[in-house]
């Protein structure tokens, strides 16, 4: 396998029907746990598995920063829909983007695309099918991580080869478990069970493998176009390992926002849970003695027994304390115990401003926002997001860019078309807090310097600019021939309709003549 290239690899085992090498990728794909950081999203964190000691609180306090963090990277890039927009004007491309938008909406692509982002967060990768179903439709599904394998070539492009999916089927009735695998190359689907230790076909279906009939068009440097074939899926890799580029399996591993900070998380909630711990313990009123004298004072052991010497007296009284038990005696004052917990509190507030720091989750105070501030401070609140948010829209940006290829792929088979996916832009719109008044003020002060276009652009609020331009020019045309039609009434009246029968001028000329 490290002596040839990755993709001639694959093709010479596929031709010789030997696929051992699934089996070492399943394998090692298998040593991967994915449930750990699913389960701190969840709320289900070590701190809930803390053993009990005997005579004290037993709290477990889980402050659920993994949560907070995925749903508001998620939410900062995909809570406001991705629009695709045509980047060209046309009857041609207008039924394009109409076909292209009808798909998304048919998959609910809004709701698809922000759980494709938290998954891949979550995981640190996450996939995508493509397929025609049983009535011709194009559909979209997604697959965790856990259950899919990315096979890319190891030239310097690294192109997709194959995506492995691989799951165990119930057989209720003999109360067995086969493993079974599907491999998605450029033109096949080939269907794998498990038979022992290996892979073998799977002989029960009636065709294996089946080709899947997907191509893209795709336009070659000299400009011309042709039909290329494409694996159907789409691989979303949050953030790439740095020391995994180079890996020979051709396997890329992700990394989710969660993955390096699991250490930070049960820190903090070691140190909230400790802190209401001893609040708890302490938090009944203590009796102490103030100026006791011992050779005076009369203490009874358990066994009723008087405690006549003093050291004996400070540790039966040393005791009693130790136990939260109540002392009685002449002297005795009640005092509430004086936590001086300063210290405790101030590394619980470090540990939070760390793990917000580190996670670009802007930490918002009453004293950081005021009234109404302005566009910079809240750029300067959001910084961090914002660097790690440009980071997960170049990432995920890449997968759905490949997703629109597909579809429209998919979409020219369908309709018979040449479409061109590169007319369609996939744009990003960040669910940033913004002061509209600044922001129209600027765009205004714009006038003159920048096209209209590119000044609705520029609004957080306007989706698409060349639909809300056309929109904008239409209804100007409309109020314009309202506005005529009351000052001259006759002005836009329809012509009456010539009749057909009646010759032309140059033809009644040419009769008179005649006559």
């Amino acid at each position: 396998m490290q002596t040839m290239l990755l993709e001639q690899f694959y093709e010479e085992n596929k031709a010789n029907n030997s696929w051992r090498w699934v089996s070492d990728l399943i394998k090692k794909h298998q040593t991967k746990d994915y449930s750990l950081m699913r389960r701190y999203v969840d709320g289900d964190q070590d701190i809930l598995h803390k053993q009990e000691e005997k005579g004290k609180p037993n709290n477990k306090i889980v402050l659920n920063f993994a949560r907070k963090i995925i749903d508001f990277g998620t939410s900062y890039i995909a809570s406001n829909p991705i629009r695709y927009s045509s980047n060209e004007a046309g009857a041609d491309v207008e039924e394009y983007v109409k076909k292209l938008q009808a798909v998304l909406m048919d998959n609910d692509e809004e709701s698809l695309s922000y759980d494709i982002i938290e998954d891949g967060s979550i995981d640190g990768e996450v996939f995508e099918y493509y397929y025609f179903d049983e009535d011709g439709q194009i559909c979209i599904t997604e697959f965790k991580a856990d259950e899919c394998i990315a096979v890319y070539d190891t030239t310097v492009k690294a192109k997709l080869i194959a995506v492995i999916r691989y799951y165990t089927m119930t057989d209720v009735s003999r109360n067995t478990k086969t493993k079974l695998v599907e491999v998605y190359d450029e033109n096949e689907i080939t269907y794998l069970r498990q038979e022992g230790t290996n892979f073998v076909l799977d002989m029960s279906r009636e065709q294996n493998p089946v080709s899947h009939n997907i191509t893209v068009r795709v336009k070659d440097q000299d400009g011309k176009f042709q039909q290329k074939p494409v694996v159907p899926w789409t691989h979303y890799v949050n953030r790439r390992r740095k020391h995994q580029q180079n890996r020979d399996d051709g396997m890329v591993e992700g990394m989710g926002d969660l993955s390096d900070l699991k250490q930070l998380m049960d820190a903090i909630n070691k140190a909230v849970t400790g802190k209401v711990d001893v609040q708890e313990y302490f938090k009944n009123p203590k009796v102490i003695f103030e100026d006791l004298d011992l050779d005076d004072l009369l203490l009874y052991d358990a066994e009723g027994e008087l405690i006549t010497d003093v050291e004996k007296k400070k540790q039966y009284l040393a005791k009693m304390w130790s136990s939260s038990q109540i002392l009685v005696g002449k002297k005795a004052v009640p005092v509430t115990w004086d936590l001086q917990d300063t210290h405790e509190e101030n590394t619980i507030n470090r540990l939070i401003e760390a793990i917000l720091d580190q996670t670009g989750t802007p930490h918002l105070r009453p004293d950081q926002v005021g009234t109404a501030p302005s566009g910079i401070a809240l750029k300067i609140i959001f910084y961090h997001a914002d660097i790690k948010a440009g980071i997960k829209m170049r990432q995920y940006g890449k997968g759905f860019r490949n997703r629109i290829r597909i579809l429209t792929g998919m979409l020219n088979q369908k309709y018979r078309k040449q479409w061109d996916y590169q007319a369609v832009d996939v744009k990003f719109s960040k669910n940033m807090p913004v002061n509209v008044v600044e922001m129209v003020e600027i765009v205004t002060k714009l006038v003159g310097q920048l096209s209209h276009e590119e000044r609705l652009a520029l609004l957080p609020f306007v989706d698409d600019p060349r639909a809300s331009r056309e929109k904008l020019l239409k209804e100007q045309d409309e109020e314009a021939e309202r506005r005529m039609k009351i000052l001259d009434p006759d002005a836009l009246e329809d012509k009456e309709p010539v009749d057909d029968d009646t010759p032309p001028d140059d033809e009644k000329s040419s009769e008179g003549d005649a006559a």
